[in-house]
């Protein structure tokens, strides 16, 4: 396929659209009949209590409760017909204003903004069934007996999760919400994986169904809707989902798949994976918003007063950006009666002097990466146990350096976002090895992939010159006492890892698993009691020691020769090298060249950006990578993009003083010498701005939307 052939987004779009919308496109363009009924599903998933945490996305802060209910209510006001609902994991893994008060004040939130329906996520079940029960109907919640749950006031359905006792679903499996004079049935689903991401005790009492009862069950309930009058039907699935490049998967797709094509069920909102997910399936809509609040779905549907069924279906995904948002006052106020309550919240848990990082996490020991790993090994798992023997992290769930001077609870959750359960396993010292040789991967093009576990309780040398499976030449624990094969040591890792994330499949492996508790508040609980508000420290111990292989490639003008790989993050769509390239040369209707004057040995001729790339080159925008390959299929990273741009913008960039602009950023150390320049004259002129506040995060790999965002900019900074 010839890439001037190949449909791709235009980054002709006003920036704001690109980045706060995506929606579904030729599906559903048939004009709706009139006197068609017009309603909105104003949804959101993955919540995770996060009510005052705001989040990085696109270089921009979004998201927490005020800014999330100011859109929410913009929405319900502009449309006549409209109806609110959640799709699981709004409590379990929350922020400490929340998780402090077993979730209340997320619940709160909710009850307040008068959500109409809800469905149970994996996260609900974190604490065991009682305090489900209490969450939802009131009560005393039986984790420490100090809180008093209100209950919610609006109903939650699941289809999947079936008491022992009674062999009847936990909760109710459906409900019918009218409105408009239609009516809109939803049934519940949570993943099938949840026993494997709670401790067994979360669990305890019931059961989850199969996935072929799974799907039985959806026929069966959609079928009583029907005979109760309901032919507009919506799955609320706590189940995984991401669309790209038009492409929907996971379980969710899966079901649609499973159901039959004729299924009355119109829409199944998705979740659990934190990702955007746009698409249809099988003549299902499948539908997720990201998560923390950064996001919301508005799922149009065109519905027949007579016939009940849905005439048209599409929606579209809006990021939650505060710039320009007045937050709600309502919210506001809740947050500020919690967070009066635990004024720890709001102060300081200590200082640093800067050094405590990520640097280099990917491929060798760091700072941070130790004290994470420290934090981890110290885990309460309510076993009684003494300390684990090992931790391991890998380097992508590592989101940002600590940075220099105070250091709060919200620097702590930049650093560890994702609301992750930390997972005891039973490892024998031969795994342990072999985990550690699963750190370095292949990429499909040949390149090395490399995702260095950060480590606890343990140390080990590593000579790169030799092939990964005989690479390590020494591994002890801490104390240098060898590691035996055969003997069985406990190691805590996060649940991303555990099941096998990574390439760490060893892990899937272990004899033994015990889920414990949100690597956040383990974290945090760490730095509080070991520095107890002082200096913050953490450094390079030689608890890794690499022998680089000997003539290591050196950088050409457009990147290192071996970039960290892009981190596993379930909310992100992160753009290739070829992608972007693709992206920009369209952008300045380039068309020259063709596939045939690139010569790079990795680009085939009728791969759908090779005319892109020929391109650029022949332009003298890209360099390439050492050895005469492009890397197209790697991520490409902030750094890389700022090579490319400038060699593209050349003389229309300022003139700067590159260690002086980068002075303003805590890392400027980490940016490669064939970046400084192009990183000072584009963050001089305004097209490039910090990852995160005082960082430039170079090493950092880009979102697809962020790419389009930065073309535009850079087209209108230069007048083109």
């Amino acid at each position: 396929m010839n890439w001037k052939n190949w449909r791709k987004p235009s980054v002709g779009l006003a920036a704001a659209a690109l980045l706060s919308a995506q929606v579904l496109g030729a599906a559903n363009i048939a004009s709706a009949a009139e006197g068609d009924v017009e309603v909105h599903l104003l949804g959101i998933n993955d919540l995770h209590g996060q009510l005052d945490t705001t989040s990085i996305v696109s270089d921009k802060p979004a998201g927490t409760a005020p800014v999330l209910a100011t859109y929410l209510k913009q929405a319900q006001a502009k449309y006549e017909h409209s109806l609110l609902f959640h799709n699981g994991d709004s409590v379990g893994a929350s922020a400490p204003i929340s998780s402090l008060e077993r979730d209340e004040p997320t619940l709160e939130w909710m009850n307040m903004m008068g959500f109409d329906v809800g469905s149970l996520g994996n996260h609900e079940f974190d604490h065991g069934i009682a305090a489900l029960k209490a969450q939802l109907k009131g009560g005393l919640d039986p984790k420490e007996g100090k809180v008093t749950h209100k209950g919610v006031n609006f109903d939650y359905v699941n289809a999947n999760v079936i008491e022992t006792a009674t062999n009847k679903p936990l909760i109710d499996p459906y409900v019918i919400k009218e409105v408009g004079g239609v009516k809109i049935g939803f049934i519940g689903l949570v993943t099938k994986s949840t026993p494997s991401k709670v401790a067994p005790s979360g669990t305890a009492g019931v059961r989850f169904l199969s996935a072929e009862e799974e799907v039985a069950a959806v026929n069966k309930y959609a079928k009583e809707l029907q005979d109760k009058g309901v032919e507009t039907i919506i799955v609320l699935a706590h189940d995984p989902a991401s669309t790209k490049e038009g492409a929907t998967t996971g379980e969710a797709a899966d079901l649609a798949k499973a159901l039959p094509a004729n299924s009355p069920v119109d829409v199944i909102v998705a979740g659990d994976n934190h990702a955007l997910a746009n698409g249809e399936v099988n003549g299902k809509l499948i539908v997720q918003a990201y998560s923390y609040g950064t996001a919301f779905e508005d799922i149009k549907l065109l519905i027949d007063p007579k016939t009940g069924d849905v005439t048209e279906k599409s929606a579209t995904i809006t990021t939650t950006f505060q710039e320009g948002v007045k937050p709600d006052a309502d919210s506001v106020a809740l947050i500020k009666k919690y967070l009066e309550k635990h004024p720890e919240l709001t102060k300081p848990v200590g200082t640093t002097d800067g050094s405590v990082t990520r640097t280099d996490a990917y491929n060798n020991e760091a700072a941070l990466g130790n004290l994470i790993a420290d934090a981890m090994r110290t885990a309460d798992f309510g076993d009684k146990a003494a300390p684990a023997d090992f931790a391991f992290m890998n380097p992508g769930g590592i989101r940002a350096d600590l940075p220099k001077g105070d250091v709060t609870f919200a620097d702590l959750a930049k650093i560890q976002p994702f609301g992750n359960t930390l997972v005891k396993l039973t490892l024998t010292g031969d795994q342990v090895k072999k985990l550690l040789l699963q750190q370095w991967g292949t990429n499909a093009d040949g390149t090395p992939n490399t995702k260095t576990l950060q480590i606890s309780g343990l140390k080990y040398s590593a000579d790169m010159n030799k092939p990964a499976a005989e690479r390590i030449t020494s591994l002890t624990t801490a104390d240098g006492t060898p590691i035996d094969p055969a003997k069985t040591y406990t190691a805590v890792v996060n649940n991303f890892m555990a099941a096998g994330g990574d390439n760490y499949k060893v892990l899937t492996e272990a004899k033994d698993s015990l889920a414990g508790p949100i690597d956040l508040d383990v974290f945090y609980k760490y730095v509080v009691d070991t520095f107890k508000g002082g200096k913050i420290t953490a450094k390079t111990e030689g608890r890794i020691v690499n022998t680089p292989a000997a003539g290591s490639e050196k950088p050409d003008a457009d990147g290192p020769a071996t970039a960290p790989s892009t981190p596993s993050i379930p909310s992100s769509d992160f753009i290739s090298r070829a992608n972007f390239v693709s992206k920009l040369v369209e952008a300045l209707g380039l068309n020259a060249v063709s596939a045939s004057s690139s010569t790079f040995t990795d680009v085939k001729s009728d791969a759908p950006y090779a005319d892109a790339i020929a391109e650029a080159l022949n332009a003298g925008y890209i360099k390439g990578i050492g050895g005469g390959k492009f890397n197209p299929d790697r991520s490409i990273t902030r750094e890389e993009m700022a090579a490319i741009l400038a060699s593209a913008l050349k003389q229309q960039l300022p003139t700067v003083n590159a260690n002086s602009v980068l002075s303003a950023f805590d890392d400027a150390s980490n940016v490669a010498p064939y970046a400084k320049t192009p990183v000072a004259q584009l963050v001089q002129a305004g097209i490039l701005t910090p990852g995160t506040p005082g960082s430039f995060l170079p090493k950092d790999t880009v979102l697809s939307s962020d790419a389009d965002s930065i073309i535009e900019l850079a087209l209108a900074a230069s007048g083109s």
